[in-house]
């Protein structure tokens, strides 16, 4: 029979017939494939010679110029249905439109954008890491394998492993820490040890995140992989032939092979020892790549040989059965310029590119493979097209041919590394994506056209390398010459330790330093620590963004993060002198020629401190080490950041360890020691280099000895603390000094160091007393050089060196014993002191700092001084008006600061150095014509006191820290006297020269002399608008020469005012709209910014006046340019009021500016700031004039609890225009949804138009109709005739509808000039709606149809199962008349709408708003008998007086008191519904349980819905103490699970059955239940096992059985017949079970299994009873499927049965 239906059907398909001719593989396909529906619709129709023709045709086209062929982007055309008119329409079509078809399926290469999810993919594993593994395809394209991707048994292994761990947290839950977690992760398989570098594996896309969209994925690109067999092996049973490609998955290892898992239903794998290389190295789980070699009835045998040319798939079941990594032919149909295209199998399109044919020209392709030929060759990736079809990328490259395991990329990179340049390289071919160039006889390369450049020449191309594709085999190169000329490619190129220079700072703040290096190629980042040599508190005063900075590369980490050391001590380092660790290999170098390193202090811990090296290498730094002293605590010794210079001791690579020390050779340990005795305090002077600094000190180090020292702050000179705390940020580190020991530690080797000049020259002259024995032979006359120790109560110590320490108490210290020593006197000042007393036999002597009367009227003692001028030989030769030399010491913008004696300043005021303007050659920088250091000569003309910073001009008593004032004007210098101008000498109208001294808001205040100021107004340096500055301070900076005229005195203030020239003063007249005036910005408030015009005049920009971007607020726009100068426009002026309305909104403002509602159109987006917040929504502002009204339903997507706290004035807000009719008129919406999508404009009456559909809430109910107010309109009502309410004219309108309802009308008439709309409300309008509908009904039947039957597990048994969690749940919606169905769609779940209903029915007689459920018939005898005032209670409660009437009347219906609840959350009133909770709970009567049940558990819902965790904690708690806990716990349990917050139910379910399940079979079944419904069967077998422990044996069967028809029902029905079988085989006498057991197999219709159940039920021994019922039954179902024969057979059964028995007898 089977050779004549092939034939039938090779006759029925000539075409088909044709290709099998040329091709077996497609022949075999279509014959052994009778159900497969092929998308392509079968093989070629036509044969290889016909195609050649075709072939040939289209090359002359192509020669006489008539290609016209559509490029490959081109979209295809979609193709018509054909009949059989097209059909010969087609057969007439030419071949170069069938090219064009075909070709548009083909896929040349891959990339992001189209490896859709559901390709397939060969390709080899190129990195293992801890949790995945990278997986390299063609076009160095990559994806990752996480681990629960890799097979089932490796998911199930990783499964185990979390239920052990989290079996070990239960036993103690609260002891669980970090550790544990830590531990959790180590366990974790090793995949080193499951796969290997180079293999090749078939991979499956599950995501791919640059198709999804933005919202989704986040910024990287990255494809997520699968290896399962199951998935990736798409086969059938007719696929597993011998040589099959599959990939399999280690299930266990046995004596002789390994069983393994191909993923197919109904076969597993096999594969012999001897076919592997190690069978110890396969483990379950494992992943590889196989070749099926034979194969049995259900077993596959298979090897890893790959390579074999006669692994050729001949025959497949399905398009989707070609799979990559098989062999297939491919039938070349075209040799195009980018490849070839073809088929396979006759049936899916494919295509092998140039890089996979290693042929480049067109022309030599078509020599070696001729159209109509086949071509074996190996699929490398099946992908999916944008039309859903199946094509094909092939290869015909010998190393994917054989599937070579070997890393191709690690040996070609070691001969040319990324970034090495082929100076020459030939070009080869190029396609639709790559340049294919020869770099050498050997290699190939490619460059993506993204990566070409600019190139002056095809010929003899620089190239450079990228990176290496393992798969196709070539190098990725770049010939653009920006990126050749680079010097580093990568992150990882830079070298470890490289200088960097012109590093552009770009941020900067207390955790680190972002730099741009190497001119903005890459970011590095600095961390905090290698910031600075010192501690800097706020690093961004010292390191200012945009500035330039030099630095070196500390580190570059995995992930190409560079990090970079700021820190002079490592970047002013000489490579050469000191050798840096930039690796392990270095370290062992530097180790072995006993070398000296540094390093940086990370961490301390108590056994010593953690050093970081260059590279990100670490190593330990011993206490023992740190120094030769004993090093107790690392930190007392060390700093955090600081640089050392360190030994290595050890150092392995291996283990990652370096062992260091600071400890310095012993010989100059030794010479360390000597040199530390043989230093006298107070007597030796060293030089010392400085190696750190820090705020308060400068670490130095004595040259060649390695000894340090510290140089405090106070020691660097006998000047005041503040010029020393100047002094040491201008000490450079490496620079050196010299100065005097004053005290040293011989255990710690550390000296103190001193720069005070007195001490130094007191040292020299052996005069500084360093014993008592000094004291006594010294004279009470002669002064002692020496400085606060430290100040206390008792007095002030003053010490010569470390030790030798004098006592000044408080009255001696000071002249006046009113003085507070402790504000006058500091640590380490430089003090002259006399003796007072002394103590011989304690060797102790007293101190006085106050001079005698005889000292003070004795010529002072001028040994000592030495001045800048060798002609003044003492202080009292510096009088006013004489001529001296001085130093100059600094410059500054307003004055020069001179040095005229040891302790004599003195100043020059910028007003005291030119006699004319026309002198200055730089008027914005006068002095900068000055030197440091230039030696001058000055006239003396004052003093300055440094209390009041004023000028004196009386002559005063010169001492050491006065500060004299000084002139070198040449006129100064020439004359006899001189006097500084003075106000007495200026009149109005005088024209002087002042330079600027400060700002202070619209004022510069300018120096005419040392002792007058004048102030100009910064209106006057403006001559117009247009010679406004952007920034004042700039254009006159500090000390800027001004040239002005005198225009008032202020004797007062001792100042001039004045002004530049000719000024005319503004008033408010002159003032024209639309002009530009030059403002100063005095104030930001915070809608409004106040602007000074000038004159008096004050004018104010409101907010959107002023902001050119709504977005950014006024003081962050403002606030830091108050008192600067801007450019305001002149909007309007209210000359009566004195108002003027300015705005400073630029022409280009990002905001646009609305001056009426026709610059704005429906849908546009507009930005706005909130002017009020009303209880009906917010205005906001569009512009000064134009505002908008947002409603509250249109200002958010999500539910907002209390919207009114989410917006305030003057908050900016971006919206999208709904409606704008008229200025008055303008409606936006704040929803996102809508301002990104698409906006529902509210229609009005103009708009609605006849056939629109529209949902609304009933507004009105009369005898004639129903009036509805219709949504997202504005304000419009339409009515709906009671003709036009249902198809059949209902009785009673009222009995219908009532005020709220929500209902769906179509509107069928309109009249806008009456504004009237006529609506119909007949289903038969929503023709399609009802078919929604029906289908919702089925779905609800059908669901309860399956709770129905949880029923009926119950019923059979006496299970303690709550009736309420079982009946079916209730729309919501059908309670509207009782109030319990909300128009927020509050749902009420849990089943409280059931119980509301048992306790509605129990008192329907005494609730009037319940009338309305009564039958009809009823209702109308009613309404005739009762009086209509009866309106009043059957009507729907509308307020909170309504509610209050009803529960005065019914205070015990928990009805009442949930729709109140409900009544409050429909307003939003969260807080209200708590409280009417609370109230009901107090109020119900304590009997009624059931009543505050309902009331528990729709708190419960509120909190759940409303509510956060801890409030619905909290009444869960309270819930269970007054109510039965166990009831609560389901509530909450079904309150979880209907809100969809599984994870939150699952929990409950555990705490539940823990609490309550040695006693409650429900829990267990309820557990089960829901794990198996959410999939979960993994879980449930283990809540399952936890049942069987916690219940008594009696409950055992019970729980079995439920679960079993739980598997049956919402499982897998597998697992449900194990868990029968097991039960019938313990209780077999257990009729019930089987009984059970037989209903769930008819259930699921399995016949065979059903018929197998009552043969094996029947031989049980059984009542005559029971043998009646089970024939009964089976014959029953029997003949509902309509089988006679089998029916039959039991009738005949039973008659044997009944005979047999009767037998026995």
């Amino acid at each position: 029979m089977a050779p004549s239906t092939k034939r039938k059907r090779d006759e029925e398909f000539p075409l088909a017939r044709e290709d099998a001719t040329q091709q077996p593989v497609a022949s075999s396909l279509v014959r052994t494939t009778e159900e497969v529906s092929f998308p392509r619709g079968g093989a070629s129709a036509l044969t290889p010679l016909e195609l050649k023709q075709v072939a040939n045709e289209a090359a002359n086209d192509v020669l006489f110029g008539n290609d016209k062929a559509v490029p490959e982007t081109s979209r295809p055309k979609k193709k018509k249905k054909t009949t059989k008119k097209d059909k010969t329409e087609d057969t007439e079509k030419s071949q170069s439109d069938v090219t064009k078809e075909e070709s548009s399926d083909i896929i040349q290469h891959i990339g992001f954008k189209n490896l859709k999810v559901g390709s397939y993919l060969l390709g080899q594993v190129s990195n293992i890491s801890k949790n995945d593994i990278c997986v390299t395809f063609p076009d160095g394209i990559s994806g990752y394998v996480n681990m629960a991707h890799i097979s089932e048994q490796f998911t199930t292994m990783l499964e185990d492993m979390d239920e052990e761990m989290e079996e070990k947290e239960n036993k103690d839950e609260y002891d669980s820490s970090d550790d544990e977690a830590q531990d959790k992760i180590n366990e974790l398989p090793d995949l080193h040890n499951y796969f290997k570098i180079g293999q090749w594996l078939r991979s499956y896309i599950t995501v791919n995140t640059a198709l999804e969209t933005r919202t989704k994925r986040n910024n990287k690109k990255r494809i997520e992989l699968s290896v399962e067999p199951s998935i990736v092996n798409a086969f059938t049973e007719e696929d597993l032939v011998k040589n099959c490609t599959v990939q399999c998955a280690v299930k266990s290892i046995e004596d002789h092979g390994a069983i393994l898992d191909i993923g197919v239903d109904g076969f597993t794998g096999f594969i012999s020892k001897s076919d592997v290389p190690s069978l110890k190295d396969l483990l379950p789980g494992t992943v590889f790549l196989g070749n099926i070699i034979k194969r049995t009835d259900r077993t596959v045998t298979v090897n890893t040989i790959l390579s074999n040319k006669k692994n050729k798939i001949t025959q497949i079941s399905a398009v989707d059965a070609v799979l990559p990594g098989q062999t297939v032919d491919l039938l070349c149909e075209e040799v195009s310029e980018n490849g070839i295209i073809g088929k396979a199998f006759g049936l899916v399109p494919g295509f092998i590119g140039l890089s996979h044919l290693r042929v480049f020209k067109q022309d030599s392709i078509k020599h070696k493979y001729a159209v109509g030929s086949n071509i074996q060759c190996r699929i490398i990736a099946a992908l999916i097209t944008d039309d859903s079809e199946r094509t094909l990328m092939l290869s015909v490259l010998p190393s994917i041919q054989s599937l070579e395991t070997s890393l191709s990329s690690t040996e070609a990179l070691t001969a040319f590394p990324v970034g090495y340049t082929f100076e020459s390289s030939k070009v080869l071919g190029v396609d639709s994506q790559y340049l294919y160039l020869q770099l050498n006889d050997d290699h190939i390369g490619r460059v993506h056209k993204s990566n070409i450049g600019t190139l002056e020449s095809k010929d003899n191309l620089k190239a450079r390398v990228l990176g290496f594709d393992l798969v196709d085999n070539v190098y990725e190169m770049t010939t653009n010459p920006d990126t050749v000329n680079l010097k580093y490619l990568r992150p990882s190129d830079i070298p470890v330790g490289e200088l960097l220079t012109g590093c552009e700072i770009i941020n900067v703040s207390s955790s680190g330093i972002e730099l741009k290096i190497l001119n903005g190629q890459f970011t590095a980042k600095v961390p905090s620590l290698h910031i600075s040599d010192i501690r800097l508190v706020y690093p961004e005063r010292k390191f200012k963004i945009a500035s330039k900075v030099k630095g070196r590369v500390l580190a570059v980490d995995h992930r190409g993060t560079i990090f970079v050391t700021l820190k002079k001590s490592l970047v002013n380092i000489e490579d050469k002198e000191i050798p840096l660790v930039v690796s392990y290999q270095t370290a062992e170098d530097i180790k072995s020629k006993n070398e000296k390193t540094i390093a940086s202090v990370q961490k301390f811990t108590p056994s010593g401190a953690i050093l970081t090296f260059f590279g990100g290498i670490t190593g330990f730094l011993p206490n023992a080490e740190i120094s030769e002293v004993f090093v107790k605590k690392p930190e007392q010794h060390l700093r955090l950041g600081q640089t050392v210079s360190v030994k290595l001791l050890n150092v392995d690579g291996e283990n990652h360890r370096i062992l260091a020390s600071c400890k310095i050779s012993n010989q100059k340990a030794q010479e360390q020691k000597e040199k530390i005795q043989d230093i006298i305090p107070g007597r030796t002077t060293m030089k010392v280099t400085v190696m750190e600094k820090t705020k308060e000190s400068l670490i130095v180090e004595v040259p060649e000895l390695g000894l340090r020292g510290v140089i405090y702050v106070g020691q660097l000179s006998d000047d005041r603390i503040e010029t020393n705390r100047a002094a040491i940020k201008k000490v450079i580190v490496g620079s050196e000094l010299e100065g005097l020991v004053i005290d040293k530690d011989t255990r710690t080797h550390i000296f103190n160091l001193s720069l005070k000049k007195s001490l130094i020259r007191d040292a020299k002259k052996k005069m500084l007393p360093l014993t008592y024995e000094d004291i006594k032979r010294t004279d009470k006359s002669t002064p002692l050089h020496g400085y606060i120790k430290s100040i206390s109560d008792r007095g002030i110590f003053v010490a010569f060196n470390g030790k030798f320490v004098g006592l000044v108490l408080p009255s001696y210290a000071a002249e006046s014993r009113d003085i507070d020593i402790s504000k006058i006197y500091y640590v380490n000042q430089s003090v002259t002191a006399h003796i007072l007393r002394m103590d011989d036999v304690n060797k102790r002597f007293l101190l006085t700092l106050r001079k005698s009367n005889e000292e003070k009227k004795a010529p002072k003692d001028d040994k000592n001084f030495e001045a800048i001028d060798p002609m003044v030989k003492s202080l009292d030769d510096f009088v006013f008006g004489k001529i001296v030399k001085c130093k100059i010491v600094g410059i500054k913008k307003t004055q020069l600061n001179v040095a005229l004696a040891d302790n004599i300043q003195g100043k020059i005021d910028v007003s005291e150095v030119f006699d004319d303007i026309n002198m200055i050659k730089n008027k914005k920088e006068p002095l900068n014509v000055f030197k440091k250091d230039e030696i001058i000569e000055a006239r003396i003309i004052g003093s300055h006191d440094a209390k009041s910073h004023k000028f004196l001009s009386t002559p005063i008593q010169i001492a050491k820290g006065s500060v004299l004032e000084l002139t070198i004007k040449p006129s100064a210098l020439k004359a006899k006297s001189y006097t500084p101008t003075e106000l007495t000498n200026v009149k109005i109208n005088d024209e002087l020269v002042g330079y600027v001294n400060n700002y202070r808001n619209d004022i510069l205040w300018l120096t005419i002399s040392p002792s007058l100021s004048a102030r100009i107004s910064a209106f006057d340096l403006i001559e117009s608008e247009k010679s406004l500055p952007e920034n004042i301070e700039q254009s006159f900076p500090i000390g800027s020469v001004i040239p002005i005229k005198v225009e008032g005195i202020d004797s007062e203030h001792n100042c001039v005012s004045a002004v530049t020239g000719p000024h005319k003063e503004k008033t408010i007249s002159d003032l024209v709209v639309g002009s530009k005036v030059p403002a100063r910005i005095s104030k930001v408030g915070d809608n409004y910014v106040l602007l000074d015009l000038g004159n008096k005049l004050t004018g104010i920009s409101f907010a959107t006046d002023a902001l050119n971007d709504y977005s950014v607020s006024l003081k962050d726009t403002f606030n830091n340019k108050i008192n600067k100068m801007v450019v305001a426009t002149i909007v309007s002026v209210d000359i009566e009021n004195k108002k003027i309305n300015l705005s400073l909104r630029s022409d280009n403002a990002k905001t646009k500016s609305i001056t009426s509602h026709n610059d704005i159109k429906e849908g546009d987006i507009v930005q706005g700031i909130v002017k009020r917040v009303m209880d009906k929504g917010i205005f906001v502002y569009l512009s000064s004039k134009i505002d908008a009204f947002v409603p509250i339903s249109k200002l958010s997507d999500s539910y907002l609890k209390e919207w009114k706290k989410f917006y305030r004035p003057m908050q900016p807000v971006v919206g999208k225009v709904v409606q704008c009719d008229e200025d008055s008129r303008i409606l936006l919406t704040l929803r996102e949804s809508e301002i990104n999508g698409e906006v529902q404009v509210l229609k009005n009456y103009n708009t609605i138009q006849a056939g629109d559909i529209f949902n609304g809430s009933v507004k009105n109910v009369t005898d004639f109709g129903v009036f509805i107010k219709l949504d997202n309109t504005v304000n419009c009502s339409g009515l709906a005739h009671i003709s036009e309410i249902s198809d059949e004219r209902p009785e009673d309108i009222a009995a219908l509808f009532g005020p709220g309802d929500r209902v769906k009308a179509v509107v069928i008439k309109t009249n806008p000039e009456k504004k009237q709309l006529s609506l119909s409300l007949k289903a038969s309008h929503f023709s399609k709606g009802n078919q929604v509908e029906k289908k919702t009904e089925k779905v609800e039947e059908e669901a309860d149809e399956e709770i129905q039957f949880t029923n009926d597990i119950d019923s059979d048994d006496d299970m303690d199962v709550d009736e309420e969690e079982t009946k079916p749940k209730r729309d919501i919606t059908t309670m509207s008349t009782d109030g319990l169905s909300l128009s927020t769609d509050f749902d009420w779940t849990a089943s409280i709408l059931d119980q509301a209903n048992e306790v509605e029915s129990e008192s329907e007689s005494d609730e009037d708003f319940t009338e309305s459920k009564k039958h009809k018939h009823r209702r109308r005898k009613e309404k005739i008998v009762e009086d209509k005032t009866i309106d009043i209670n059957t009507r729907a409660p509308e307020s909170v007086s309504d509610f209050e009437r009803l529960i005065i009347g019914n205070p015990n219906s928990s009805v009442i008191w949930m729709n109140y609840m409900a009544f409050q959350l429909q307003l939003s009133e969260i807080d209200k519904a708590r409280e009417i909770a609370e109230r009901s709970l107090k109020t119900i009567n304590f009997r009624e349980e059931a009543e505050k049940l309902n009331i528990w558990i729709a708190m419960l819902n509120l909190e759940n819905t409303f509510g956060s965790s801890e409030t619905l904690d909290d009444v869960f708690k309270r819930a269970c103490q007054y109510m039965d806990s166990f009831t609560i716990h389901n509530k909450l349990i079904s309150i979880y699970q209907m809100s969809q917050k599984l994870d939150a139910a699952a929990e409950l379910f555990k705490t539940t059955a823990k609490k309550f399940g040695a006693e409650k079979v429900s829990i267990w079944v309820s557990w089960g239940d829901f794990l198996i419904s959410n999939k979960r069967n993994d879980e449930a077998a283990s809540a399952l096992s936890s049942a069987l422990k916690a219940l008594p044996k009696r409950d055992h069967i019970e729980v079995v059985k439920k679960f079993a028809q739980l598997e049956f029902l919402k499982g897998e029905s597998e697992k449900g017949r194990s868990l029968f079988e097991g039960l019938i085989s313990d209780a077999s006498k257990r009729i019930d079970i089987w009984n059970v057991y037989i209903d769930q197999e008819m259930k699921i219709k399995e016949k065979t299994k059903v018929e197998d159940l009552f043969e094996r039920v029947i031989l049980k021994k059984l009542s005559k009873k029971q043998a009646k019922f089970f024939f009964n039954k089976w014959l029953r179902f029997e003949e509902a499927n309509d089988d006679i024969k089998t029916s039959d057979y039991v009738k005949a059964k039973a008659t044997e049965y009944v005979e047999k028995n009767n037998k026995d007898e």
